[in-house]
């Protein structure tokens, strides 16, 4: 694209009428007490990598209140599970980004080890911070919920190393390729996987293998993804990090400007929710209670869809404290590229 032609703004697509359809079960009434102990619990890691300018900027991002939205039927210690494991995800995903994919690749053997092997121990702040997760939470949830939740935190970590080596050969994907990498590189498996564990919901592999079950599960999961891709491609493509986001990839595959990314982005999410609502008005209609305990899973993931469009315009992460504003007229004014990157020690 020619450089007079690039725009200065763009409108983002109306996705909070077309979430509307999904219940709205609110804010989980626990959120500000777990709220205090989760941040505490993060600190203890995030002060070994991250400056003052770092740990001020991401207090700002509360990412604890993206549990809050999120999982709002959670007691007390399924909250304190949701935010440790999205204030972990959100800490090793900073770290990644500004990492080479080696050494993305090496802290994703790190994350790994500390999963599988309970004796591992290379005294990182990395793997301290996944043992002690995994100690709190994960060994407390059922053998099959648990081992499906360490297979796709594994395969997240892998992914996201690979995520960080396209960014090294500055490559992007074509959507196919795109759409097959964002199902590993959005951590929403390890995210629906503890919804079924707060819920003390245990399916059977035949139940989540079904077709209809994954259609809507693949629907929620990518609702999730695609929903953050176009309210983070601004703070992407600002400090160079858009080559693995949805609109850079619509743009360069076909040929679109990005007011027509985001628009054909818009429609992509109605037609996910409409295969959302389909696939669970399909399993209702089976007898038993492990069908009714499926549909009851895609409405928490529908949950996780509808908390985390609230949670982009309550956090400054994306718009700053435009948010507000942003969520009120939908218009982005894009930031100059690497105008104000922020290392991670800053």
């Amino acid at each position: 694209m020619p450089a007079a032609s690039v725009p200065s703004t763009f409108r983002l697509p109306d996705l909070e009428t077309t979430f509307s359809v999904l219940p709205d079960h609110g804010l989980n009434p626990y959120h500000e007490e777990v709220q205090a102990e989760s941040r505490a619990w993060i600190s203890r890691y995030s002060k070994t990598i991250c400056g003052p300018k770092m740990l001020a900027f991401m207090d700002t991002c509360n990412f604890e209140l993206l549990s809050a939205f999120c999982y709002p039927y959670a007691d007390k210690v399924g909250l304190r599970a949701a935010m440790d494991l999205v204030n972990l995800l959100w800490l090793y995903d900073e770290y990644t980004d500004r990492i080479s994919g080696e050494s993305a690749q090496k802290s994703a053997d790190t994350v790994i080890r500390s999963l599988q092997e309970p004796d591992f121990d290379d005294d990182s702040w990395l793997c301290c911070m996944v043992k002690d997760f995994r100690m709190r939470h994960i060994d407390r949830a059922g053998t099959s919920i648990a081992r499906r939740f360490i297979d796709n935190l594994c395969a997240w970590v892998k992914h996201t190393g690979a995520e960080a080596e396209l960014r090294d050969r500055n490559k992007v994907l074509d959507v196919q390729d795109y759409v097959a990498l964002r199902r590993d590189i959005g951590a929403m498996r390890p995210c629906f996987d503890l919804a079924e564990y707060i819920l003390g919901i245990n399916l059977s592999e035949e139940i989540y293998e079904d077709p209809v079950f994954q259609s809507g599960y693949n629907a929620a999961m990518y609702l999730v993804c695609w929903s953050n891709d176009l309210y983070s491609y601004n703070v992407e493509q600002a400090k160079g990090l858009d080559g693995t986001n949805l609109i850079t990839v619509i743009i360069k595959s076909k040929g679109l400007d990005l007011q027509g990314a985001a628009d054909f982005l818009g429609s992509y999410c109605q037609a996910l929710i409409e295969q959302l609502e389909t696939a669970k008005d399909v399993l209702l209609a089976r007898p038993g209670k492990a069908w009714a305990d499926a549909v009851h899973l895609l409405t928490a993931f529908g949950d996780w869809v509808r908390g985390n469009d609230e949670w982009c315009f309550v956090t400054e992460r994306y718009f700053g404290r435009k948010n507000r504003e942003v969520h009120k007229s939908r218009l982005v004014t894009l930031k100059v590229p690497f105008a104000d990157m922020m290392a991670l020690n800053e």
